[in-house]
């Protein structure tokens, strides 16, 4: 199944140098200074992720001495926006500069996702590494090889609206892909095929030509798995048609992103009562559409709105929230 996501304006900067020994890091975000380097043990702090950087690195064989760096980042953490992911991007593009590896931009995507799923062991997908590194709208193609379709920079003015809820991607994104995967093991049963497989190796256009007449030998939970991830496809197809367009409509858009958050919320279970509110009030201040963005139970909202100046109007709801627009990915500035 395809994904589109969407490079914003908030931003992760690193400035520092090359130098030898290890890699001290100071986060001005939060006051802090460490010392790592591949071989530092994971110490449940945000240190973890410069960690596996390194370490993801070593692993391809990039020899790295050291350096002396300063991260200051816009990007909420726990807020659904993938600050985490932004964090490697950005890590292993200054590395990458600074050590002349000669990375293409699928491969400091590969390394960041490398570096969150296999060593931290997030169960996260792809999506925020690839958004991140390549910027502006792609399409990403979740089965290997992981094909990019860049969509360009559209005009789109979108808020976003941080419900102050904190959420662990690791506790709902693993729960919920169990979940799926034992409904497609129980699908496949009932079907008399063998669905169970990697979520990336099922071809969910076939599925849901095919599954219907079997999802009532399921039980609730895996109904509403499978049912959501099969409409959930479908949906992203149609908005695939739109953003294709030059200009594409922020009415048609709005109206898709409605349609996906009801599908998160009614079949996902990813809502909650807050986040309810907040859509609510986004509707009555004239979003076109919501919803939410990341892994669900917290984090933001993401709505679109007829014009950038509609948007700026809704921050008078007193929200933290940002006006943002569609950016490039990851860059060096001299």
């Amino acid at each position: 199944m395809p994904v589109v996501p969407a490079a914003i304006n908030l931003r992760t900067t690193i400035i520092g140098e090359a130098s030898d020994g290890s890699v001290r890091v100071d986060a001005i975000n939060l006051g802090e200074r460490d010392n790592v380097d591949a071989d530092s043990e994971f110490v449940g702090k945000w240190s973890d992720y410069v960690v596996a950087a390194l370490r993801a690195m070593r692993s391809r064989g990039l020899k790295i001495r050291g350096a002396r760096l300063s991260i200051y980042s816009d990007v909420p953490m726990g807020a659904g926006l993938g600050s985490s992911s932004v964090l490697l991007v950005a890590l292993i593009k200054w590395f990458d500069s600074a050590y002349g590896f000669g990375l293409s931009t699928k491969d400091l995507a590969e390394l960041a996702y490398m570096a969150e799923h296999d060593v931290l062991g997030i169960p996260c997908g792809r999506l925020d590494q690839y958004a991140a590194a390549f910027g502006g709208l792609i399409v990403l193609n979740t089965k290997p090889p992981y094909n990019v379709e860049e969509l360009g920079i559209k005009d789109l003015p979108f808020l976003v609206i941080d419900s102050g809820i904190k959420h662990k991607t690791l506790n709902i994104h693993s729960e919920r892909q169990r979940e799926l995967r034992e409904g497609l093991k129980a699908l496949g049963e009932a079907m008399g095929i063998n669905l169970d497989l990697p979520l990336e190796m099922i071809n969910w256009t076939e599925l849901g030509r095919t599954a219907w007449n079997y999802l009532d030998s399921l039980n609730a939970v895996q109904r509403k798995r499978i049912e959501f991830t099969i409409k959930m496809n479908e949906s992203t197809m149609r908005a695939l048609d739109e953003l294709r367009r030059s200009n594409p409509s922020p009415h048609i858009i709005g109206k898709i992103l409605n349609e996906q958050h009801e599908l998160l919320r009614d079949l996902y279970d990813v809502s909650l009562p807050e986040i309810e509110r907040i859509r609510a009030k986004l509707s009555e201040a004239g979003a076109l559409g919501s919803k939410i963005s990341g892994a669900g139970l917290g984090g933001s909202i993401v709505a679109i709105f007829e014009s950038k100046a509609e948007a700026i109007r809704a921050l008078g709801e007193g929200w933290r929230a940002w006006v943002t627009s569609i950016d490039s990915g990851a860059r060096i500035e001299q």
